[in-house]
């Protein structure tokens, strides 16, 4: 198992991705704390790594609280005796978000102060205890809009995942040295119910899958496959990394 004895602290774990993650790396070895702002989302994504003989504990935070980040990292580190990865996967992506031309500023502040300074607060009260335990990873949520621009602009939270981007690299080479490696990935359009409700008839998702070199668009399992790498020690000499996780949708001028 690639994630036997390590301890990981999911955000965002009562979601598609962060429900797909946590059931991955409990399968893989590790146990979990399965951190959401909806308990019974958590519970859930704990009662699923339960069935699959996995160890999980529930905890309800909102990550932009920092008594919250910090009461949860401690119930974590109680439960499990300590962590070594942390996964920074809490976000939003608001259908409503649009240019910044007539973008709504409360808006930008709710998204950033969900993405990214949600990714802070527990990068801030996580990191001491994965130096405690002598190393390991951080892996942070970005976005492949923080590479490339749209036709149909979600500003707010492009630049919200464009700081994640820069703030992977600074925190990669601060926390190199204590053997801490720390990348992110880029996902393109992730099928959950809340992205299909962005291609509101089938001639507009089929615009955009033929952008798809792979010619499908992606599930959350293809998400959680990446977190698992950069979890393991398959990926020891990887850190400062934005993998974008798009079917080839950035390397292709249609």
């Amino acid at each position: 198992m690639q994630l036997a004895g390590k301890r990981a602290f999911i955000t965002g774990a009562g979601g598609a991705l962060g429900r797909a993650s946590s059931v991955l790396f409990a399968r893989e070895g590790a146990a979990v704390a399965v951190v959401d702002i909806d308990l019974a989302a958590a519970e859930e994504t704990a009662r699923l790594v339960h069935d699959n003989g996995g160890r999980a504990v529930a905890i309800a935070a909102d990550v932009r609280d920092e008594a919250q980040v910090s009461s949860a990292v401690e119930e974590a580190i109680s439960a499990l005796g300590g962590l070594d990865t942390l996964f920074n996967n809490a976000g939003i992506m608001p259908h409503q978000d649009a240019s910044f031309l007539d973008g709504d500023l409360d808006l930008w502040h709710l998204i950033s102060s969900i993405n990214l300074d949600g990714t802070v607060l527990c990068s801030k009260y996580v990191v001491p205890h994965i130096v405690a335990a002598g190393g390991g990873a951080v892996i942070n949520m970005s976005s492949f809009l923080a590479v490339m621009g749209c036709t149909y602009p979600q500003d707010a939270y492009a630049a919200s995942k464009g700081a994640i981007s820069s703030l992977t690299r600074s925190m990669a080479v601060q926390l190199g040295p204590q053997g801490i490696r720390v990348n992110a990935l880029a996902p393109g359009p992730i099928m959950t119910a809340h992205v299909e409700q962005f291609f509101p008839d089938p001639e507009a998702r089929r615009i955009r899958l033929e952008r798809v070199p792979l010619g499908r668009f992606g599930k959350p399992e293809d998400a959680a496959g990446l977190a698992c790498f950069f979890a393991s020690d398959a990926s020891s000499w990887l850190t400062g990394q934005v993998v974008v996780l798009d079917g080839g949708i950035s390397s292709n001028y249609l």
